[in-house]
């Protein structure tokens, strides 16, 4: 994940502790404020910002596109207590608020699938695959287990199908949706299936689980055709 920490000319030397840390695990470029940066920063998976939030909200707002393109923004208070996702918390922004609290921080998490209960949709599948297809596949495997689309909390993949046809799933579901990382799937305890060809050890079952509240596996994996789904509470 590529991160712009963004602040004003008078602060980066008070930001490069926090630089370092978050250089332990992400790309970090800092980037002093100026009148025409916020165009420069939709390049960035996420933005943390120290400064004001009405700044950066009145100024990131002209170019945002799409919840599935723009950058995650972490605004981080005056004290340096707080880390606060403003955007994007599913897609990058809570993960980099939650990493900043082992540096001494708090997030401030205000999604909603952080504090609700549900089931948790792990979903594989090939390139060729189409949204009603996997639509289909997550509404027969919920059946089995006597559960309506109304009892999911979040849908769940591997990283590498972000910009695919998932984006329609999770927009027609009007679900969130997690995309797991390759390193994440691989260290968890969790058999191997097919998808070691891909270089993972389990898609379907390890998103469900890594994305649930509990970790607690409820149908292992079912196939159709070319949909892999697997869910998790």
């Amino acid at each position: 994940m590529k991160i712009a920490l963004l602040c004003f000319e008078r602060d980066a030397e008070k930001l490069k502790e926090i630089k370092r840390f978050l250089e332990k695990k992400y790309d970090v470029d800092t980037v002093i404020y100026k009148k025409h940066v916020w165009e420069d920063l939709t390049d960035y998976d996420c933005v943390v910002a120290y400064m004001p939030s009405g700044i950066v909200v009145r100024g990131i707002c002209p170019y945002l596109k799409s919840k599935w393109t723009d950058p995650a923004v972490v605004v981080l208070d005056k004290p340096l207590m707080h880390a606060i996702p403003v955007l994007g918390g599913h897609h990058g922004g809570n993960e980099i608020a939650k990493y900043l609290e082992t540096f001494g921080m708090k997030a401030i998490i205000t999604t909603a699938m952080e504090f609700s209960h549900g089931l948790s949709v792990g979903v594989g599948f090939r390139k060729s695959v189409k949204a009603d297809e996997i639509i289909l596949a997550i509404r027969n495997t919920l059946k089995e287990i006597n559960a309506e689309m109304e009892d999911v909390r979040v849908l769940s993949t591997i990283e590498d199908k972000k910009g695919s046809v998932i984006l329609e799933v999770a927009d027609e579901l009007k679900k969130p949706i997690i995309f797991v990382k390759r390193d994440e799937l691989n260290s968890m305890d969790v058999q191997e299936t097919k998808a070691k060809i891909i270089g993972v050890k389990n898609v379907a079952e390890a998103c469900a689980i890594y994305s649930s509240s509990s970790g607690e596996l409820l149908l292992p994996k079912r196939v159709y055709g070319g949909v892999t789904v697997a869910i998790a509470r």
